[in-house]
């Protein structure tokens, strides 16, 4: 096994605020239902009380 031959780097280094936060939103899925990011914060974890699911 070899030793990596270049230093470490800074994630995004040499690239604009622009330029970064386009790498990321094409890293993002831009398919999730609108609410996805507060799915289940309010729930007990007992499956009854789950939601139904959606399409």
């Amino acid at each position: 096994m070899s030793e990596p031959s270049s230093g470490t780097h800074a994630a995004g280094e040499g690239l604009s605020d622009e330029e970064m936060a386009q790498r990321v939103a094409d890293q993002t899925a831009s398919d999730l239902p609108e609410n996805a990011d507060k799915a289940g914060k309010d729930w007990n974890g007992d499956p009854g009380d789950a939601p139904a699911p959606t399409e």
